[in-house]
């Protein structure tokens, strides 16, 4: 019997297909826009990281506080001794100068124009930790020749392969020319990066000193004789043992350092060394930071797109079992119990929910990361995307969603349930007629056609339909200005927290504005649907009546119009609170950054997807039968 009862779930799902796929189509949008953004944050971590240890980037920098560096003598080699230290592979010594922390080095180009630079000093490119590799044009091979590193391709700054520079360092001016641009594994940013003074740098200069020596002059009063000595080693590139493999971005990583800079700053003290580990790092911490704020959109939008989704099942699902209220009283009548009879309706809508979810999962976290990732070109250089399985947002947020679904559709049949099988059989009473609070104000009421008045009195004789279409509206409206806002702020200038993001964070924008227009249109669509087949007696009469079909369609368009308006004026204040909750967690920008324009277009968008719905639904209300809709039941 059970088998038996269990293929009318297929039946009800063969029978009431529009609603069936209305369901799935929420679910799906809903999960995939959760999934992508959730997916987005770990692939990007995850192809930076890949494309670190693959460079052999830096596990640490150790700096040196003292302006005569680390020493290297014999009886006192500083280098060995870091390289002694537990938990340390590799240690690698070079200089590094900014401009602006020293009057003896300085960058100049043909016409005069000083940049504010960094010079690397490094005993050759090939280093065994942190290499500099080769991106374009030709590694420096003798003297006079420098190269600059890939971020200066995107800046303004007018230096290219084949540019003279001139070079101020420690006192002798040398002509130089750039031969190359170089790729340093912790530079992987198209954002200049910080000087010591937190001014951004125009310029980085790369010098292999076995083919360009840099000597520091000095003068022997006694002798009257002039010495070349060595630069000071003013760095340490180190490599930890045990990081091979292990992604930059884990906890695991971020612990091995933490214990590594400890061990350091004990060996050397505090005030003679300066550890950076991966938090330090501009090009890493930077990564982190975007990454952290793209969780943040990913966290803060599902809890919309849930109440939407919860809202939208409640009433399709509430219609479909107020339709089958004959069915259910025959298999009550036949001895099917309410938990078996409950299940049906359940298993429709888990059915809805687990194919929306599948599809949802697996479609946008693989489809979004890959048409939003080219926009983080601007700001980053990326290889190929390491493109995992990273599901566990959209999973969560597709149990939550689920739970959601079933918990509306069991309050649903619950209240059927409490109805004995004689009442399931008849149909319920149409809802009795009263006055609305418009009656009330005569100089109104009086001058309204009779169209309009009977407009207003059954968007009130059905507070259920109300409340459902203005709360749904009104979240759409918000997740669609949410996406004009962040928008606006990743565009203005004075967002200069997210500096460099604009181009990435205007697409995430964009397809916050498509699932957010989707889900508006998808909810107009079901609520209107469900409007249309309760009041199929009613459009029937106005057909016999004489009415033409624009006017029978207008009947039923004015209360889903004017129920929308309402959504859409309850949605913008709305929206710039969210608006103002998404800037504050994910600090940059402000709602004051918001274009008075916006705001029209967020209404004019919504608006113009309901009026695009009322031209997909209007065939429907002309194949409406007078006959079968006016036929009285027994």
């Amino acid at each position: 019997m059970k088998k038996t009862f269990s293929k009318t779930v297929f039946r009800t799902i063969k029978s009431n297909f529009a609603r069936f796929i209305a369901i799935t189509a929420v679910v799906f949008l809903g999960v995939a826009f959760v999934a992508g953004l959730g997916a987005l944050s770990p692939i990007y971590k995850d192809t930076i990281s890949d494309e670190f240890l693959r460079r052999g980037g830096a596990n640490l920098i150790v700096k040196c506080k003292s302006e005569t560096g680390f020493s290297t003598s014999e009886d006192n080699d500083e280098i060995a001794k870091l390289k002694n230290i537990e938990g340390v592979e590799e240690a690698v010594a070079f200089s590094a100068f900014d401009t602006t922390s020293t009057e003896t080095i300085k960058v100049t180009d043909g016409g005069g124009k000083e940049y504010n630079a960094r010079v690397y000093l490094l005993p050759k490119f090939d280093l065994a930790v942190n290499p500099i590799t080769l991106e374009d044009g030709a590694l420096p091979e003798k003297n006079g020749e420098i190269a600059i590193d890939r971020y200066q391709n995107n800046t303004k700054t007018p230096v290219a392969i084949g540019d003279e520079l001139t070079l101020t360092l420690f006192g002798e001016k040398k002509t130089a020319k750039v031969t190359a641009s170089v790729a340093n594994p912790l530079n992987f940013t198209k954002i200049e990066e910080p000087d010591v003074d937190e001014n951004p740098l125009e310029l980085i200069v790369y010098i292999n000193t076995a083919v360009f020596p840099v000597k520091i002059p000095y003068v022997i009063p006694e002798l009257g004789a002039v010495i070349e000595l060595e630069p000071p080693v003013t760095d340490v590139y180190v490599r930890l043992s045990g990081l091979s493999g292990t992604g930059v971005f884990t906890d695991e990583y971020a612990a091995a350092t933490a214990a590594a800079k400890s061990k350091i700053e004990d060996a050397f003290g505090e005030d003679k060394v300066a550890v950076l580990t991966e938090k330090e790092s501009y090009s890493l911490a930077l990564t982190d930071n975007y990454a952290k704020k793209i969780d943040v959109i990913s966290l803060i939008f599902p809890a919309f797109f849930i109440a939407v989704v919860a809202l939208v099942v409640l009433t399709t699902m509430t219609r479909l079992i107020e339709e089958e209220r004959p069915v259910i009283a025959c298999y009550r009548t036949l001895g099917y119990g309410n938990g078996l009879i409950a299940m049906k309706y359940v298993g429709f809508a888990l059915i809805c929910c687990l194919i929306g979810a599948l599809l949802g999962i697996f479609l946008g976290s693989w489809v979004l990361p890959i048409a939003i990732f080219p926009a983080f070109n601007a700001t980053f250089f990326f290889p190929e995307l390491a493109m995992g399985l990273h599901f566990e947002e959209g999973v969560i947020f597709a149990v939550i969603m689920t739970a959601a679904v079933i918990a509306v559709t069991a309050y649903s049949i619950a209240n059927c349930l409490r109805s004995k099988p004689a009442e399931l059989l008849r149909p319920r009473a149409p809802k009795p007629g009263k006055k609305v609070f418009l009656e009330h104000v005569p100089f109104i009421w009086k001058r309204m056609s009779f169209r309009y008045k009977s407009t207003y009195r059954n968007i009130f004789r059905y507070v259920r339909h109300l409340l459902m279409t203005v709360i749904s509206v009104a979240g759409s409206t918000a997740l669609v200005l949410a996406g004009f806002g962040l928008r606006d702020v990743s565009l203005n200038p004075d967002a200069t927290k997210i500096a460099g993001f604009a181009d990435t964070f205007e697409l995430i924008s964009f397809v916050v504005i498509l699932f957010a227009a989707a889900l508006a249109v998808l909810v107009v669509y079901n609520l209107t649907n469900l409007n249309i087949g309760e009041r199929k007696r009613e459009i029937a009469t106005l057909e016999v009546l004489g009415y033409y079909y624009g006017e029978v369609a207008g009947y039923i368009y004015r209360e889903v119009a004017i129920m929308a308006l309402f959504g859409v004026i309850l949605g913008l204040p709305l929206g710039f609170g969210l608006c103002w909750f998404l800037f504050e967690y994910l600090d940059f920008g402000s709602v004051t950054m918001i274009k008075w324009y916006s705001y029209l277009i967020t209404a004019g968008v919504t608006l113009a997807f309901v009026a695009l719905v009322f031209l997909l639904l209007f065939p429907k209300i002309k194949k409406i039968d007078m006959n079968d809709s006016l036929k009285t039941l027994e």
